[in-house]
């Protein structure tokens, strides 16, 4: 079920507009970083391609904040809602049924949330507390690359 109310604002919006409370929004220097997964881990065999897609997506791009002890089976489910809206898409452009639609409305929407869960929106990393996109200067990436 969706949360009653407009969504949370990410801390990064709030820090560059200037509305950010401190007393509600951490500190950059307390966000705590969880350990990082080393590589991808193996994903299920009975895994089709949509969900072997988001599989390393996951890994590779939420490495900072997916634990593998505490998240693979957060991450597990949502590859398989890929899969499912991928077959659902599939047998919908076959038969242009309206039931069929629903269903691809229906998977999608629990996708979205299965990520959202996972901190895959800014939204979410914001009540995770676990990242934040900042901006990098030209001096900044210039200086990034010397090193």
């Amino acid at each position: 079920m969706a949360p009653a109310g407009r969504p949370p604002v990410p801390n990064e919006i709030k820090r560059r507009r200037g509305t950010a409370r401190p007393d509600r929004t951490p500190d950059v220097a307390t966000v705590v970083a969880l350990p990082m997964a080393d590589g991808i881990p193996e994903p299920p065999a009975d895994f089709g391609l949509e969900a072997r897609r988001l599989w390393e997506r996951i890994w590779q791009d939420g490495v900072t904040w997916i634990s593998p002890k505490s998240d693979a089976e957060a991450a597990e489910q949502a590859c398989r809602l890929a899969d499912d809206v991928a077959i659902a898409r599939d047998r919908y452009r076959a038969t242009r049924e309206p039931a069929d639609g629903r269903m691809v409305a229906t998977f999608h929407r629990e996708l979205a949330a299965a990520l959202g869960a996972l901190g895959f929106d800014p939204a979410s990393r914001t009540r995770l507390g676990v990242a934040e996109v900042t901006r990098v200067s030209k001096l900044e990436a210039l200086r990034a690359q010397k090193r």
